[in-house]
């Protein structure tokens, strides 16, 4: 597994709204791996978290938020089992900047529980944690990106990061995969339409597309730029990651090697002004050993 890096490529995320509030003692233990559970403190002991568990999440704290040094508190206490090293795991993380309040980035990501796989921050927010558990965190900007490195995100050396990890219960075994999945609703054409897939299904191994709405428009070649409406979602339970839909859309070209290669086999050979399902294995996404889901709108031709 490749390392995870400590930003993925920021993206817009859907907001939700019910408010939770941190709860944690300021007392450290020890965790599994024998390492001391990070202690709570002020900053993310007063931390305020709007969002539904799984799902991307906003902050309701008055800012700024910093904190000197990686503070840690449990805000939704799980029952499932603590998370042990080496164990594989899936967490949505929220990244926010503590000094605006904006969220930076929300996106389900699997890993590996090991100091060889992700970075000494991540690794000390992980640990003491179990399934079910949301933990939010403050963390000093060069604590997570290094000296200079908050320049990348718009943040300055003094900010701090809020995180929040939602740790997704483990699925024991996947279900088969169920033909009436993926589900979408394209509502009435203008708005992002809503995927739903069942968590913990098997995904399909090879590219799959499917036009929901076929068009009338020219046919999409090689080498064209298509303005483009989308939306995607991972394929475990339909978090979505990453969308864009307007009335005229963004522009894409159909070059090789411009998108990821189950974009450019999906858009090619459709009709302008068809609405296609996409579901792509890893290799024909960003290689990162997750299916994802997408709805793509092909608006017009640049």
């Amino acid at each position: 597994m490749k390392r995870n890096r400590a930003l993925l490529a920021l993206m817009p995320i859907a907001l939700v709204s019910t408010l939770l509030a941190a709860c944690s003692s300021s007392e450290p233990t020890t965790g599994p791996s024998g390492v001391d559970c990070t202690p709570a403190g002020a900053a993310s002991s007063a931390l305020k978290i709007e969002g539904d568990f799984g799902t991307a999440v906003t902050l309701a704290s008055d800012v700024p938020v910093t904190a000197d040094a990686l503070e840690r508190s449990v805000l939704i206490q799980g029952d499932g089992e603590v998370v042990q090293a080496g164990d594989e795991i899936s967490t949505m993380v929220t990244y926010i900047n503590g000094t605006s309040g904006d969220v930076l980035n929300s996106q389900q990501i699997d890993l590996v529980y090991d100091t060889d796989q992700i970075e000494p921050w991540a690794f000390d927010i992980i640990n003491c944690s179990s399934f079910g558990d949301r933990v939010a965190a403050v963390a000093p900007v060069v604590e997570v990106l290094g000296a200079g490195g908050g320049v990348n995100v718009g943040m300055e050396d003094t900010d701090s990061f809020v995180l929040v990890f939602d740790f997704l219960e483990a699925c024991e075994a996947l279900t088969p995969r169920d033909a009436n999945f993926p589900e979408v609703d394209l509502g009435d054409g203008t708005t992002e339409p809503v995927i739903t897939i069942p968590a913990c299904m098997e995904p399909p191994a090879e590219l799959e597309i499917e036009v929901l709405v076929e068009g009338d428009g020219p046919v999409v070649e090689a080498d064209q730029n298509i303005m483009t409406n989308y939306v995607g979602v991972d394929w475990d339970g339909a978090v979505r990651f990453d969308g864009n839909w307007s009335e005229t859309g963004i522009q894409f070209s159909t070059a090789e090697g411009a998108l990821i290669s189950g974009f450019t086999q999906a858009m090619v050979g459709q009709k302008i002004g068809s609405t296609i399902l996409v579901t792509m294995p890893s290799e024909l996404g960003y290689n990162d050993g997750m299916t994802r889901t997408f709805v793509l709108q092909l608006v017009s031709v640049a």
